[in-house]
């Protein structure tokens, strides 16, 4: 009988172990930290398409033999990231936005740096950060939000710049020359006297590196004397 009583309290012991562990999880599951602000802090790689090279007026269509051809006009920007894997006319396909980083708060009040990250998985890309266009996309300047899922309504918005004909480095003022008046733009942005958008950031980030200072001054007027 005593046996019998042991059994009976170890078997209580493990399902009461189990209830809690579960009772926990939910707890724990109902108390997970949701996102409450996300901030860029390094603008992508690219902020500048070219037309015909990055994006084009059309879709990628993939009909039931699997052959895929590109179907110019239109009105819908379609954006050729990863080969633009579009199947239907109102999916526009990725943008590239290789470089991003951003800094997300949390509502238990920690931080993280998040920076964007594509895997491939045959003809499939997954996000950890999403982006999306509030306004209908056309040529010239456009924002894109930047977000986690599941959308919470929080978010942060940079600019694009598609283009039929590429921006020359350093012309940051977009008049089709190098001088010292892109320089002056550049320092001005380094005084936060007046910051630039992400599309003239990367124009005047002339070593890439992902950062503008005086540095990237002095390469615009090495190159406007050059």
């Amino acid at each position: 009988m005593k046996k019998i009583h042991r059994i009976i309290a170890a078997l209580t012991a493990i399902l009461v172990a189990i209830t809690c562990s579960g009772f926990a999880s939910l707890v724990s599951a109902s108390a997970a930290a949701t996102v409450t602000s996300v901030k860029i802090i390094k603008y992508p790689a690219r902020t500048e398409f070219l037309k015909g090279a990055d994006w084009d007026f059309g879709y990628y269509d993939v009909p039931d033999n699997g052959l895929g051809t590109f179907v110019s006009g239109g009105d819908k920007v379609a954006f050729k990231h990863y080969g633009g894997y579009h199947t239907r006319y109102e999916d526009l396909g990725m943008l590239d936005m290789n470089g991003l980083v951003v800094r997300v708060t949390y509502s238990d009040g920690k931080t993280a740096d998040i920076a964007y990250k594509e895997t491939v998985s045959g003809s499939s890309v997954y996000q950890n950060i999403y982006a999306s266009f509030r306004k209908k996309v056309k040529p010239g300047i456009n924002s894109v939000e930047v977000y986690f899922k599941p959308y919470n309504g929080v978010s942060d918005f940079y600019d694009i710049n598609l283009v039929t004909t590429a921006t020359e480095k350093g012309d940051v003022n977009h008049d089709g020359k190098v001088n010292s008046a892109d320089a002056l733009i550049v320092l001005q942005h380094v005084v936060a006297i007046k910051l630039l958008n992400a599309v003239d950031y990367n124009i005047g980030d002339m070593n890439t590196d992902g950062s503008i200072n005086s540095f990237d001054a002095l390469l615009i007027l090495r190159k406007a004397v050059a």
